[in-house]
């Protein structure tokens, strides 16, 4: 693609993959410490079967247990699959999935490429969560609660052209110092743990990297960001979060909150002030 009139860098410059935002997917995840017995498993199934007319796609995941070790068992070890979880989806035309709500025995995951604003975004996700979770905490005690993240930017004008300092923040704690001098494809990847409080310890991830991606028949270059955050429930060293059933649902959106804000100052120290002034990230 060829640089814009009036492009202020008439070797070219890095648009969000949509208008308004960068937002290619979100995922909101919950894990568990322990599985979801059989009984319990069926009811959570079939109170998601409510949902089935906005996700109508619906296949259940297989699990399979298998042996280590020595055994005295002189019968022959059974390999048949169980049902270890459903998958809900809803799926475009072209066979990529819009949104997907994923139910296993130890996980409640939904995942959405509909991005528009936070709240509304979140507000759908969460009438899943206050649905299903309760049935979980009943059982199994919080283990990680997280929020994760993919912003793509495009690269429009001449690939050999193509400079990360274009986009990304000068001298970002999150990125590895030779990106900003590269002029083919790169990769960065870094990651830590922060304690929150006494209850919480904090992992996030950031992997950015500089891509060749075809789409509809067409090559383009490309910056993906990939922000993962996670916050940790009952890690050796901290107090345990015990969460009643009937106060799941604010737990959890508290937590979410949280990471929502943790993850819009982490991403507005890799991109450049230009870029969050363009996708609205500052005011």
């Amino acid at each position: 693609m060829q640089p814009k009139s009036g492009d202020p860098n008439e070797n070219g410059h890095f648009e969000p993959v949509h208008e308004a935002h960068a937002i290619e997917q979100v995922q909101f995840v919950l894990q568990f410490d322990r599985s979801l017995d059989d009984a319990t498993f069926l009811e959570v199934r079939k109170i998601a079967e409510q949902f089935i007319s906005e996700l109508p796609a619906r296949s259940d995941i297989q699990s399979f247990g298998v042996a280590i070790g020595a055994s005295v068992s002189v019968g022959p070890i059974s390999s048949s699959p169980s049902i270890g979880g459903v998958m809900f989806r809803r799926v475009q035309p072209d066979e990529t999935v819009e949104s997907e709500l994923r139910i296993e025995r130890t996980s409640v995951a939904f995942r959405t490429t509909l991005y528009t604003r936070w709240d509304a975004v979140w507000a759908r996700s969460r009438k899943y969560f206050d649905a299903i979770v309760p049935k979980y905490v009943g059982q199994a005690r919080i283990s990680g609660i997280s929020l994760n993240f993919i912003d793509k930017f495009v690269w429009s004008g001449a690939i050999d052209k193509c400079r990360p300092n274009l986009l990304l923040r000068p001298a970002s704690t999150y990125l590895c110092p030779h990106v900003y001098t590269a002029q083919d494809l790169w990769h960065s990847h870094t990651g830590a743990f922060i304690r929150v409080d006494n209850n919480t310890k904090r992992l996030f991830n950031v992997n950015v990297a500089l891509n060749d991606e075809s789409r509809l028949d067409e090559s383009r270059r490309a910056v993906a960001i990939t922000t993962v955050m996670t916050d940790l429930m009952n890690q050796p060293g901290y107090v345990s979060s015990e969460v009643a059933a009937e106060n799941v649902a604010e737990f959890l959106n508290d937590h979410m909150k949280q990471l929502h804000l943790f993850g819009k100052k982490l991403f507005s120290n890799i991109i450049n002030d230009e870029m969050c002034k363009r996708i609205a990230l500052v005011n």
